[in-house]
């Protein structure tokens, strides 16, 4: 597939863009310190590696009363080119939450409360915050942390401890493969999801293509590019180059240089959305390169088209997607998504990244109601693991859960930059691995 060339343009990396977000109102956990005594978490216990059996897991019910279900989460909300993320995710999340409590109550009686870290995506903060949402705040659960090596530093003492960390905003294969109980991913599996994108280089190019990667220096890179060589294999197209950044970096003209000089003839990237827009404001606007770009959904979002730089220069570029984008306003879903935004949202736009925080708190919510009005640790896991063709009001497909599969979005498409919009296209891929 050529993608159009879209000529020379004057180079505008919009970072004022991209920190406008971070003037968001949004809850954190700086800002409550809950009421409470510190809490201690549960006494570590060694968890079975398989079956039904979930007695391992106290019936704990730190973080509930007879009116609230309090929840924690680490994001980051400020002084990070990933702020990006929390400061849309977050009132998203927050702004679901707040419709469900106020239109029904909340859920089985209990009003459910988030409190944020912000962790301004560093692992050694998101040790911090978390252990203080854990021991300070007495949080029930960790919903939706943000991050693959951001979680990595948190993974092993929420399990140690029992905690139900749910929802990982993370595909890295690390929190879902082996199985931990007590641990559940979201986004589609990056291994997965590059094998989807190998495949379709494998499906839409000759024999002979030359295939650059880009990748951030992380199990989110190193997935992604596990699967796309799994997706090419047998093809007769290989990876000639593979640049990787820190996760730190946002500029990428020395990457994206080195690729042009290397002759590929596709790039796929696994990259945040800054590095996605450097990545195509350099090829196109510096270089006046017209090579197809496939990007990680991770980037599925107008803002990656806007810190493209001139408009235009994103025009093409192929990523995945398993929401349904803000620009279909004829979906009901979406329509209620921008309902519940104006008026719970705090001031925050519906953004494709608003409609993955309220995927993630319709989910959530279902898990609670599903466990009852006793609810406690143990009885939560069990309903996580039960879940079963539920489609939320803007996913693509549904989501199934089991005690021998905690990866929740398995079903995604491919969807193309038009205009300032992401367009959903070709067949739903699917791998979905609960019968």
């Amino acid at each position: 597939m050529k993608l159009p060339n879209v000529g020379l343009f004057r180079l505008v990396l919009l970072l004022a863009a991209a920190m406008m977000v971070l003037a968001i109102a949004c809850s954190s956990d700086d800002d409550d310190d809950g009421d409470g005594e510190p809490t201690e978490p549960a006494a570590e216990t060694e968890a079975p590696s398989d079956g039904d059996d979930l007695s391992f897991i106290p019936e704990d019910t730190t973080g509930i009363t007879d009116t609230e279900i309090l929840i924690g989460s680490h994001m980051p909300l400020s002084e990070s080119s990933a702020a990006i993320f929390g400061t849309q995710i977050v009132p998203g999340m927050q702004a679901y939450f707040a419709y469900i409590n106020e239109t029904e109550g909340g859920v089985n009686g209990r009003k459910i409360r988030l409190l944020v870290g912000d962790d301004h995506y560093l692992p050694s903060d998101t040790n911090t915050v978390v252990r203080k949402l854990v021991e300070q705040d007495g949080v029930f659960a960790i919903v939706s942390g943000l991050g693959t090596a951001q979680h990595t530093a948190v993974f092993e003492y929420l399990t140690e401890n029992n905690i139900p960390d749910l929802f990982t905003a993370t595909g890295a294969t690390l929190f879902t493969d082996p199985i931990t109980r007590t641990t559940f991913g979201y986004n589609p599996n990056y291994v997965q999801e590059g094998n989807a994108i190998g495949t379709y280089i494998a499906e839409n190019f000759p024999e002979g293509t030359r295939v650059g990667l880009l990748i951030q220096n992380d199990d989110f890179g190193n997935d992604g590019k596990d699967g796309i060589e799994s997706g090419l294999e047998g093809s007769g197209i290989t990876i000639t180059t593979t640049e990787t950044y820190e996760a730190v970096n946002s500029d990428m003209t020395a990457q994206v240089q080195r690729l042009r000089n290397a002759d590929v003839d596709v790039i796929a990237a696994y990259t945040l959305p800054l590095q996605s827009g450097s990545l195509i404001n350099n090829a196109r606007s510096t270089l006046d390169w017209d090579v197809p770009i496939i990007i990680s959904g991770v980037s599925a979002d107008p803002i990656t088209i806007l810190l493209a730089g001139d408009a235009g220069q994103a025009e093409g570029v192929i990523t995945t997607a398993y929401l349904t984008p803000t620009s279909q306003t004829e979906h009901p879903g979406i329509q209620k998504h921008i309902e519940i935004m104006a008026e719970y949202g705090g001031g925050a736009d519906a953004t494709n990244l608003s409609v993955y925080g309220q995927s993630v708190a319709e989910l959530t919510v279902k898990v609670f109601r599903d466990a009852g009005q006793d609810i406690n640790r143990r009885n939560v896991i069990a309903a996580a693991e039960q879940v079963r063709d539920f489609l939320c009001s803007v996913c693509l497909g549904t989501i199934n859960l089991s005690p021998t599969d905690h990866r929740s979005i398995e079903t995604f498409s491919f969807a193309i930059a038009e205009g300032d919009s992401w367009v959903l296209f070709g067949d739903l891929v699917s791998y979905e691995s609960t019968p």
